[in-house]
């Protein structure tokens, strides 16, 4: 059990690393984040037998849409 812990967290704290020293720009990376996990849930949903008939699907962001436009305090 102490072994998959392990695995577990050493997982998590490479890709928060990876996600950290990512090449790309922050919202193209939110935006690839969102899109894989909507397909993740997509196949949660459909390995679970069809309980959820949920129609997830990722949100998209347009490039000067208005999360960019809102003034912050």
């Amino acid at each position: 059990m102490g072994y998959l812990r392990g695995v577990t967290h050493g997982a998590i704290a490479g890709a928060i690393l990876a996600f950290l020293y990512a090449p790309d720009s922050g919202a193209n990376t939110r935006r690839r984040v969102s899109r894989l996990l909507g397909q993740a849930e997509a196949m949660l949903s459909s390995d679970s037998g069809g309980a959820t008939t949920s129609t997830a699907t990722p949100r998209r962001r347009t490039a000067g849409g208005t999360e960019s436009k809102v003034r912050r305090p």
